[in-house]
């Protein structure tokens, strides 16, 4: 199901040459995929699931109408163009329409590995049998999911443009789980180079989180002092991106919204020691070389030593505001500092250690107040040291006040969480002061 570039390209000109619409659109994509899952300290499933889709999209002045279909065959290409027309006459104008670029130039694609597409189920297998081992030594009930991915897409119109791009990924979670049902640990993280991912490690520090945190302790809510750990950082940051909308903000729906009308650009929302950046060709988040509408994926700025530099914005909105387009990012990066976790927790007279946290839900949109529940492992400090497992809690927190009560900042690492928008992200462990823990949550 991975078409070559010229295979791709092949089939996207047939499919424009058979358009009648005053433009269209060509879109393909296709992954193939091997998984391993396992549970109580056994493998249970795997299985190698694979798919192709080509989508037409074609227009006539604003009005739009699109198809898809997985036969990539001459007589389902023809089927498919007509398909799309038929719809296109029948729709309604779009009043925000925009026609579609033309040629462009990208960046060269960094986030296909070869070690990763040459990954075998048995190297699967192999990979995850140290924890299971490990698991079942300590008594533990282990349990997760091991994929790895190999994905290609294309976008072509009929103004010229065409771009290929190939990814690969890898994604591994680890829970462990104590006997009694007081305990549980959890690790878990993506890549694009499986190569390069450390399934045993992980699942070691599952099972030690595990072990450390059963029959934990019911501490008052209120506001701590916490340290966060990548993948509970990420779910944060991944909802924090979606309102970096200039539109939104010029509307006065958001955060970057301005008294008096206009977007905050400029203004320092956050701490001075937050930088966040969006870079296709990131070495440590490598990710699709383009964006909306076929536009070129770049590196973007969004926070810049605390001041808001940028924020997404259609084609359509930047050309109603005389602006320019700020695609949507296809990689995310919160760049972090030198200070080690086990120099927050001397640093700490008393918080919490938080791993991750997961049922995440807005609150309010206009200030990014978002609530959920932590998971898999909560500890308190002490005086500079964990002491004892903590009870669960039920969070209130705005990842935009938060990013203003950050006291230190870890290097940044590949992470993944409950909340995952499919961007590759690397977020490091923060130290936040601060943080409103609004009510105890009895469940592991």
């Amino acid at each position: 199901m991975i078409l070559t570039e010229a295979d791709a390209l092949s089939i996207t000109q047939k499919a424009l040459a058979l358009s009648k619409a005053d433009s269209c659109i060509v879109t393909i994509d296709g992954s193939e995929e091997r998984h391993v899952r396992f549970a109580q300290n056994m493998a249970t499933t795997n299985g190698s699931p694979s798919g192709i889709e080509i989508n037409v999209e074609s227009h006539f002045g604003k009005k739009s109408g699109s198809t898809s279909g997985t036969d990539l065959s001459d007589d389902a290409l023809a089927a498919l163009v007509a398909a799309s027309e038929s719809t296109a006459k029948l729709a309604p104008e779009n009043p925000e329409f925009m026609p579609p670029i033309g040629p462009q130039k990208y960046p060269a694609g960094t986030a296909f590995s070869q070690a990763t597409q040459s990954t075998t189920s048995d190297m699967l297998a192999g990979a995850i049998l140290p924890v299971l081992q490990q698991a079942q030594a300590k008594n533990l009930q282990a349990s997760g999911f091991l994929n790895i991915g190999t994905s290609f897409s294309s976008f072509a119109n009929s103004k010229g443009l065409f771009v290929y791009d190939q990814e690969t990924d890898v994604l591994h979670t680890v829970t462990a789980r104590t006997p009694d049902g007081t305990g549980a640990g959890w690790a878990g993280t993506t890549h694009n180079d499986f190569s390069k991912l450390d399934v045993a490690g992980m699942g070691a520090v599952a099972i030690d989180k595990a072990v450390r945190s059963r029959k934990p302790v019911r501490l008052p809510p209120g506001k701590y002092t916490v340290i966060l750990e990548p993948s509970a950082v990420f779910d944060l940051m991944s909802e924090m991106i979606g309102y970096f909308d200039q539109r939104s903000a010029d509307e006065g729906r958001s955060f970057a919204t301005k008294k008096g009308g206009g977007s905050r650009l400029g203004e320092n929302i956050f701490g001075k020691n937050v930088t966040l950046y969006s870079d296709p060709n990131d070495p440590l988040v490598p990710g699709s070389i383009y964006s909306d509408d076929g536009q070129p994926a770049q590196r973007t700025v969004w926070i810049d030593g605390g001041v808001l530099k940028n924020l997404q914005c259609t084609r359509y909105w930047a050309q109603k505001s005389k602006l320019a387009p700020v695609p949507t990012p296809t990689t995310l990066t919160l760049v972090g500092g030198t200070t080690t976790t086990a120099d927050m927790i001397k640093q700490t007279k008393r918080g919490l250690l938080i791993t991750r946290f997961w049922y995440i839900r807005e609150v309010d949109p206009q200030t990014v107040l978002l609530t959920g529940l932590t998971r898999d492992g909560v500890f308190l400090i002490e005086d500079g040291e964990i002491t004892k497992p903590a009870c669960n809690f039920r969070f209130n927190e705005s990842p935009v006040a938060m990013l203003n009560k950050v006291l230190a900042l870890g290097p940044s690492v590949r992470a993944y969480g409950e909340e995952s928008i499919g961007l590759p992200t690397a977020v490091p462990t923060l130290l936040v002061e601060d943080f409103t823990l609004s009510s105890v949550s009895d469940a592991v």
